[in-house]
């Protein structure tokens, strides 16, 4: 069964013998108990696919660029995937539950800046910022060193937050419970431990910037990516927004 990459607009699709297989477009995470170097498998985040993953199996970013020949020295096939919006087409299902397959080809989405070596790939942005379904006015996202970095207050604020700025501590805090400082990796929920993203917030044209993963991470509730070269901030399926 031969499988063939063909490319619609900006995404990559895969056939199989001429034949469009289906498709499943959603989130999948690593099922822990079935990894085995190249070897692993993923479930749908609505739990109803389950794939498995081996050397064969073609995967590649939308933009047709084979995922394992970017991969940095030391990094893991199974880590890049994890938690990734996925395009997976397939055409045999094992009969089970949730229905099991083999893939014939995995559309790996650009969420995020991907850092692989030489900066062969650099994410685009095109300034939109999408929270739920509108299109807000804000200033403009940019990159820093392959993250993604979004004005705070605009899109907090939009969902539904109070924000509150301390020229002193050069401290922001969202609502009642979230706080973090201008510089310190250090994003505090509560007396949870502090969540750290690996880049600190910071001022720019007088405005404070966050990592996207943010409002993923330490904001409870919503997802967050990139699509299109638009920054989206949607609720999740746990926290339904109004």
């Amino acid at each position: 069964m031969m499988a063939v990459a063909m490319t619609f607009g900006a995404v990559t699709a895969f056939a199989t013998d001429g034949i469009l297989g289906e498709e499943k477009v959603d989130r999948f995470k690593l099922m822990e108990d079935r990894t085995d170097g190249d070897r692993f498998s993923m479930i749908s985040h609505d739990g109803e696919l389950v794939i498995h993953i081996n050397d064969k199996t073609p995967i590649i970013f939308e933009d047709g660029t084979d995922v394992r020949e970017l991969l940095e020295e030391g990094q893991v096939l199974s880590e890049v995937m994890n938690d990734r919006m996925l395009i997976v087409t397939y055409s045999i299902v094992a009969t089970s539950y949730p229905p099991q397959t083999t893939p014939e080809g995995i559309v790996v989405m650009f969420e995020q800046a991907v850092h692989l070596p030489g900066d062969i790939y650099e994410l685009t942005l095109n300034g939109e910022i999408i929270v739920g379904s509108d299109m807000i006015e804000a200033p403009l996202p940019y990159l820093k060193d392959g993250v993604v970095m979004v004005p705070l207050r605009a899109i907090a604020e939009k969902l539904g937050f109070d924000v509150t700025w301390d020229h002193e501590t050069k401290g922001v805090r969202l609502g009642v419970a979230i706080n973090l400082w201008i510089g310190k990796d250090e994003y505090h929920v509560g007396r949870m431990a502090p969540i750290e993203l690996g880049t600190a917030p910071e001022l720019k044209d007088g405005f404070t910037f966050v990592p996207l993963d943010f409002f993923g991470l330490v904001v409870a509730g919503f997802d967050t990516y990139v699509f299109e070269q638009q920054v989206v901030v949607i609720a999740s399926e746990e926290n339904d927004m109004q």
